[in-house]
């Protein structure tokens, strides 16, 4: 793909979230530009929890998107945003039920309480809410129809697996997205996570988190066995590696992931 065939929010997407572009590259061509300003708005309300000073902020932010979709939806001129315009043509091209764009913000809020979900079920409801939506979205623009496909599960397991890989960032930012009920019964401290301080018991703690995974999802749409295949390329990677948080190859990208993604949804039967 040449550069110039990139939107701005395209290039937002590349830079900042390079595993949903790669995922877009999957659809077909007339329908990447749309998942771009999609995915970017994502990025934008995903961020909130690092570009804010207080809560408040943050909150205050997130209820400036959801005025701004608001004013889309009710067909008034929205702010001056290169997102902003890029969402308000793919919102209604494709006639994007609202509640999706609310359920994401919504979701966001959980990031500035810096609180840890208090089990399990609590960090699964916490990948549904923030993954699923965007998901549904996305299968509409790439031509599917999320109520023929297995949008909840592929949703889940992606949300997963990048909460997992970003353990480790998110101890460095002082963030944790672990079960309080699982780290207790880890004797992982909290403290310790933050200061990467080696803790032999995280590794068994984020394989038992890795098995809430649903396996043998078989999504029709190309788009979303891309979603799918690549959340097992990195939940097999971090398998392979043992969960360890403090391994130097734990961060890194596993080999060839994008040419086994192309493979796999080429060659392997769904």
């Amino acid at each position: 793909m040449k550069s110039s065939d990139i939107t701005e929010c395209g290039q937002i997407v590349r830079e900042n979230d390079p595993d949903r572009f790669l995922l877009s590259l999957f659809a077909s061509p007339d329908r990447r530009p749309d998942l771009w300003g999609l995915f970017a708005f994502n990025h934008e309300i995903a961020k909130t929890r690092e570009v804010v000073s207080d809560s408040t902020l943050g909150l205050i932010r997130l209820q400036w998107w959801r005025d701004e979709i608001g004013s889309i939806y009710a067909g008034e001129r929205s702010a001056e945003n290169v997102v902003l315009g890029a969402l308000s043509s793919v919102i209604h091209r494709y006639s994007l039920p609202q509640e999706h764009f609310h359920t994401l913000l919504y979701a966001r809020e959980f990031d500035l309480e810096n609180v840890c979900p208090g089990n399990l079920e609590g960090l699964l409801n916490y990948c549904d809410f923030t993954s699923t939506p965007l998901l549904k979205l996305a299968v509409i623009i790439a031509g599917g129809e999320p109520e023929m496909e297995p949008v909840f599960p592929v949703a889940v397991n992606y949300a997963l697996a990048g909460l997992l890989r970003s353990v480790r960032v998110h101890a460095m930012q002082e963030r944790c997205y672990l079960p309080e009920d699982l780290m207790e019964r880890y004797n992982i401290v909290k403290s310790g996570l933050f200061s990467l301080k080696q803790q032999n018991s995280l590794g068994p703690l984020l394989s038992e988190i890795a098995q809430a995974r649903t396996p043998g999802v078989k999504p029709a749409l190309p788009f979303l066995k891309a979603v799918s295949v690549l959340s097992d390329i990195y939940l097999n990677h971090l398998n392979r590696l043992k969960y360890n948080i403090y391994s130097p190859r734990y961060s890194i990208e596993p080999p060839f992931k994008a040419l086994r993604l192309a493979l796999a949804i080429k060659f392997m039967h769904f």
